[in-house]
């Protein structure tokens, strides 16, 4: 059937399409899909390799803040604050806006007390690329005096100065236990004592937010990219107590004045759990400026430096020889009138000589015969090792605490390094050098029944939401002692503050033990010893019945007359433990019985020594070849010095008391040996005897005056003037 043109084609008609639309509809499609991929290409090569204006577009419009927290401050026992931030003024420079840096840089080198080249350098320095910079530090930390003599910041340079507030580290008591506490450096890093040991704890760890921001730079929340929390800013507790460290620092300064001494070191301890309630070395210097300072004045001395004990020292020989059964505190001790050859190998003098007496009061007047002897016992029961294991047990040697950074271990040869002299020399506190921790956790067994305990400055640490993060956990404490060996050295040592060498150290309202020591200073070459420099030592705790506080006191090089550790370390042992007994509410125990009253401070230059510590000796851990000086047979102790020659002979002290006879003797310079109580009824040498052949008087004392006396045949004889 034929169509025409004009007639319609049956709806359901399938023609093909023509040539020409099917190329355009492949046109159409190849087109949108080349657009297509350069479109994914394109929107890849922007996240992959983006263009830098798009970076910059981007950054523009996104903005982080660094999150910072204070460092974590330090306090007492108390919750008194020792160190902590503050915000200080530092001076910063925009050098794009200062028009003429050499004008600028002469100007504020003169405000700051700065180089000009050194201020000119810094606003005139460049980025790699040649271009300036936008922020450039001037000067930081600025102090009040300087910040107010800067005034009108941009009226002088004509603009691109500010003011920023950065934290800055705060020590509000100043040089008060700054040993202990270490300072912060400009890096805001802790350095040395508590401030390095614990810096993990305190530093803060910036943190960021960073989010998209407003047209006023203002950050977006609901928009947050990122977000870091700042960490660290742990609080710090410690154990020390800040008044009774005062009154240590205190008491320090004035002994090194009294006495002109070169530095003083003390520290007081609580015996039963080892928490130091005061530490401190004098002259201290102050940690908010402590680039002041020379690296050596800013050392933690009293963890660090070494000395010889001296008669301190003989604690370790006692202790051992009562553990053992070997003495009790009546066995009778020849002390062989004050000199004896020492098993033939060396020459023994003691200050104070006595004859056969008990145990008991030879050491509490130090006799270094009767140490001697003792330590003889030791060593024929068990040879050298034993009372190598003794001194051993009781810490020598060894660190002490993990609160002390760079802490010595001091200096002790073990016993198969021992020459046929340290038998000798170590009972009395020679060949062996120690730290005042050692000393003070020594005298600590003694004190709290005979456990070691580990010395420790933190108690625990806590950070910014209150939870403890660090606390003191002591490691188990070995006995040393039983309690009973324990409570018999307390009274020996009881016994050296009421009536022998540590008179000076009584405290009328407690119960005081303790040991003294005297040493001299080894030269810095090993060879020998400085004949003029010597460590005065005081050791001791309080009150007897039940010890809450134990204290060493070291004074170096004092030049006083005379420079003993009793005489030099007494009253400092005295006044601080007696605060610190208050302040710890702890119940009176007053003395009793004690028959030597301390020497009021204007009888420091008529003193002549009674004390038994040990004076010049060898230090044999120094150089081997010292042993050959030491088997000259030289004395072990000072002589006394030179009488007076204004009274030529010795006046009768009959009837006397022994305060009269005291002070009588002061006055002429003679040194004294007591036997008894009450009136004098005897003396030897006899009065008349020219006093220029005198070096000590024996006095007897009794309660009867009726007792038979010596004849006087010279008559009464002139008073030295």
């Amino acid at each position: 059937m034929l169509y025409t043109q004009s007639q319609p084609l049956p709806a359901d008609t399938d023609l093909p399409p023509s040539l020409g639309h099917r190329v355009r509809i492949r046109f159409v499609f190849w087109g949108f899909l080349a657009v297509f991929f350069i479109l994914a290409i394109h929107i890849t090569k922007l996240q992959i390799w983006p263009d830098e204006k798009f970076l910059k577009n981007d950054e523009a419009h996104v903005g982080e803040v660094p999150l910072t927290i204070p460092r974590g401050r330090i306090y007492d026992r108390g919750g008194r604050i020792l160190a902590r931030d503050r915000q200080a003024p530092s001076i910063w420079a925009n050098p794009q806006y200062i028009e003429d840096p050499y004008d600028a840089a002469q100007r504020l080198s003169v405000r700051l007390n700065l180089g000009e080249d050194q201020v000119l350098e810094r606003l005139t320095r460049r980025t790699p690329e040649g271009e300036k910079l936008v922020d450039v530090p001037i000067k930081r930390y600025l102090t009040e005096s300087e910040f107010a003599a800067l005034g009108d910041l941009n009226a002088f340079v004509g603009g691109g100065l500010r003011i920023k507030r950065e934290p800055v580290r705060y020590y509000p008591e100043e040089g008060l236990a700054a040993h202990v506490l270490g300072y912060v450096n400009r890096e805001h890093e802790g350095t040395e004592g508590i401030e390095g040991l614990y810096d993990p704890f305190m530093r803060n760890i910036q943190g960021w937010h960073k989010s998209r921001v407003d047209a006023r730079r203002n950050l977006l929340s609901s928009l947050t990219l990122e977000y870091v929390p700042p960490a660290g800013g742990d609080d710090v507790f410690l154990t020390i107590d800040k008044p009774i460290q005062h009154a240590l620092e205190r008491e320090l300064l004035a002994v090194m004045e009294r006495c002109q001494a070169a530095r003083a070191t003390g520290m007081l301890m609580d015996p039963k759990t080892g928490a130091i309630l005061a530490l401190a070395c004098m002259p201290a210097f102050d940690p908010n400026v402590y680039w002041e300072y020379t690296p050596e004045q800013r050392k933690n001395r009293a963890v660090i430096d070494v000395f010889e004990p001296g008669s301190a020292f003989k604690i370790v020989t006692a202790s051992a020889a009562l553990e053992h059964g070997l003495i009790t505190p009546d066995t009778l001790i020849n002390c062989e009138g004050g000199r004896w050859s020492a098993f033939g190998r060396r020459l023994i003098s003691d200050v104070h000589k006595m004859q056969t007496v008990p145990f008991r009061e030879a050491f509490a007047e130090s006799s270094n015969i009767c140490i001697i002897k003792v330590a003889d016992k030791i060593i024929k029961l068990g040879g050298n090792a034993l009372l190598d294991e003794w001194i051993q047990r009781f810490g020598f040697g060894q660190k002490t605490s993990r609160d002390f950074l760079m802490e010595s271990p001091g200096i002790y040869r073990a016993a198969k390094h021992w020459s046929k002299l340290s038998v000798i020399s170590l009972p009395m506190g020679q060949e062996v050098a120690v730290t005042m921790p050692q000393l003070a956790r020594a005298f600590a067994v003694i004190a709290n029944g005979g456990f070691l305990v580990e010395p420790h400055l933190v108690e625990y640490a806590k950070n910014r939401h209150g939870q403890e993060t660090y606390r003191f956990v002591p490691k188990d404490a070995p006995r040393v002692l039983s309690e009973q060996t324990a409570a018999v050295m307390r009274e020996l040592c009881y016994e050296v503050i009421a009536h022998g060498t540590g008179t000076r150290a009584a405290i009328p309202e407690y119960r005081a033990g303790g040991k003294t020591g005297t040493a001299q200073v080894a030269r810095a070459d090993g060879r020998g010893y400085y004949e003029d420099q010597h460590t005065a030592v005081l050791a001791g705790f309080a009150p007897i019945s039940d010890p809450r506080v134990v204290a060493v006191i070291v004074v170096h090089n004092p030049q006083s007359k005379p420079y003993w550790g009793g005489y030099v370390c007494g009253p400092v042992f005295k006044e601080v433990v007696r605060e610190a007994l208050i302040r710890l509410e702890c119940p009176e125990e007053p003395m009793e019985g004690v028959e030597e009253p301390g020497l009021e401070e204007e009888d420091a230059d008529m003193l002549v020594a009674r004390e038994g510590d040990s004076g010049p000796h060898t230090q044999e851990y120094v150089v081997p070849s010292l042993l050959s000086l030491l088997d000259s047979g030289a004395e072990l102790l000072p002589t006394l010095a030179d009488l007076p020659s204004a009274a030529p002979r010795l006046p009768s002290f009959q009837g006397m008391t022994k305060r009269e006879a005291r002070e009588a003797l002061i006055a002429l310079g003679v040194a004294w040996d007591v036997q008894g109580s009450g009136w004098v009824v005897a003396q030897e040498p006899p009065p008349g005897t020219l006093l220029n052949e005198v070096t000590e008087c024996r006095l007897v004392f009794s309660n009867n005056r009726r007792t038979e006396t010596q004849h006087d045949p010279a008559g009464p004889a002139e008073t030295a003037t």
